[in-house]
């Protein structure tokens, strides 16, 4: 459910690459799998290490193997999947990140940096997966503890494809050859595989994780839980888009709404700043920040809030699109999560961040409050998945398989912390009702990472807003090759079976 995270040193050894040129790792950097049966003999819990070290690793600065400020794990993939959507505004950027992002020169061009560094974190941490997944495969029997270890790990593996599916394909193609699968640690190159074999990897990998999970009498506790993976694998489902995939992403969202003690997030919460763990309840995956992570400047509140010293505080801020904000209705809690222009800190200083700037200055602040520049070094915790997420999937499987009154009923369920009046849903149906549940999801998960895929999955239309710097008011269909990335020219020059 939380994540403290832990650096292990174990974890540093065992972490591999997807491909020894294209990670510029030497083989004395990746255990074999004799070398970690040997060590798992003596160390037991060396796999629960390693775990704790690519949970870290998902946090740190650098992950995607360059310098860059925007480079700091899966939060950074959230900021560019948010620009993308069109949702995310740069009101400014004098600093320069994000630009290559929002003006998709950095998408365009198979060399960039952008196209690099994601396809680098992901297939660095499955390859660390898979070194935590093969030392368990060769044993005869696990103990519960082992069970859970290799739980998260073939979940976490999947999380991993699932988010490489997300932002290197247009769709769910069964028969497209993109993205390689990789099982081992071996640092042997291994060619693109289609589509529908990485979808089944991912639902494998899923299914047996929430299998171990039974077995271990684990569903609840830090980290990825048996909720979590489950709903990994509802959105692997809806990503897939078929009849009988949607049916089981209905399932498995309801069954997590149902069965996961999960709260909805009160109106004091959408206003709390999301920035504790242990102040959001609704919260299903989070990581619980210290100094000892040493962040500051590069990291997601670095990037992205206001009351962080970074780049948002000073100037380059990334705020919601105007017609988005002006469609939230004045009656809505979510509303209030905005500030337009000039910020006012509980100090009374003012800062002015110009007309183009929509800031989500009462939804995301630092856990050391409402003061400009306040936080220097990063105590604030990261939110990866709240259960929010499974209401509004559930409402759009449900809609997209014609069950209307399931998926209103759902989705009322949401609204109605949010909204005095929720009767307009009532009147929706087919496409309008779908439109709704996307406008719900895009207001309720801004700045989490959460619309691009929707979108996509959908087949929808990314519309970008007037206040937009380099695309004012523009459209973009989902499967537009300016928004979706590139497989990386490293790979494809190092990779020489990348073809086979």
């Amino acid at each position: 459910m939380k994540t403290k995270i832990m650096i292990a040193l174990s974890a540093s050894m065992l972490l591999g690459a997807c491909s020894k040129d294209f990670l510029e790792t030497s083989s004395t950097s990746t255990l074999s799998k004799s070398d970690i049966d040997k060590i798992s003999e003596n160390s037991p819990h060396l796999g629960e290490a390693t775990l704790n070290g690519l949970y870290a690793y998902n946090v740190r600065a650098g992950g995607g193997g360059t310098t860059g400020h925007d480079d700091f794990g899966q939060k950074g993939y959230d900021v560019y999947m948010d620009i993308l959507s069109g949702d995310m505004n740069q009101n400014q950027n004098g600093y320069g990140w994000y630009r290559e992002i929002g003006n998709f020169s950095g998408l365009i061009n198979f060399a960039s940096q952008p196209n690099y560094k994601g396809w680098r974190f992901y297939y660095y941490m499955i390859r660390g997966a898979n070194n935590i997944i093969v030392s368990y495969n060769g044993k005869t029997s696990l103990n519960d503890s082992e069970k859970k270890v290799l739980a998260e790990s073939k979940a976490l593996r999947a999380y991993m494809y699932y988010n490489l599916v997300m932002m290197y394909t247009k769709g769910y193609d069964a028969n497209e050859k993109l993205l390689p699968v990789y099982t081992d640690p071996s640092l042997a190159n291994k060619p693109a595989k289609q589509t529908q074999e990485v979808f089944e990897l991912m639902i494998a990998d899923l299914k047996e994780s929430l299998s171990l999970y039974e077995e271990a009498n684990f569903t609840k506790g830090p980290n990825i839980n048996y909720y979590v993976a489950k709903a990994f694998l509802a959105y692997v489902y809806a990503a897939k888009g078929t009849t009988d995939a949607l049916q089981e992403a209905a399932i498995l969202s309801e069954s997590i709404i149902n069965e996961g003690g999960y709260p909805l997030a009160t109106k004091e919460v959408l206003l709390g700043g999301f920035n504790k763990a242990v102040s959001n309840p609704n919260w299903m995956w989070s990581a619980t920040l210290t100094l000892d992570n040493k962040l500051n400047l590069i990291s997601w509140y670095g990037q992205i809030d206001v009351f962080t010293y970074g780049y948002a505080g000073l100037g380059d801020t990334k705020g919601m699109a105007f017609e988005l904000y002006n469609a939230i209705p004045v009656n809505d809690v979510r509303k209030n999560q905005y500030v337009v222009n000039t910020v006012t800190d509980d100090k009374g200083t003012s800062r002015d961040y110009g007309t183009k700037a929509v800031i989500a200055a009462n939804k995301f602040y630092s856990a050391k409050g409402k003061i400009l520049d306040g936080q220097r070094y990063i105590e604030s915790d990261y939110v990866f998945m709240r259960i929010e997420e499974m209401y509004l999937l559930n409402a759009e499987v449900n809609a997209r398989l014609g069950n209307e009154a399931n998926a209103k009923q759902v989705l009322k369920d949401l609204l109605s912390i949010r909204l005095d009046d929720t009767s307009h849903v009532d009147n929706l149906s087919g496409k309008t009702l779908i439109d709704e549940i996307l406008f719900q999801t895009r207001i309720e998960l801004w700045g989490e990472g959460k619309a691009y895929a929707a979108i996509k999955r959908n087949k929808g239309v990314f519309q970008y807003a007037s206040n937009h710097l380099a695309n004012p008011s523009g459209r973009f269909q989902y499967n537009d090759d300016r928004l979706t990335f590139k497989v990386p020219q490293a790979e494809l020059l190092n990779n020489t079976v990348y073809n086979d």
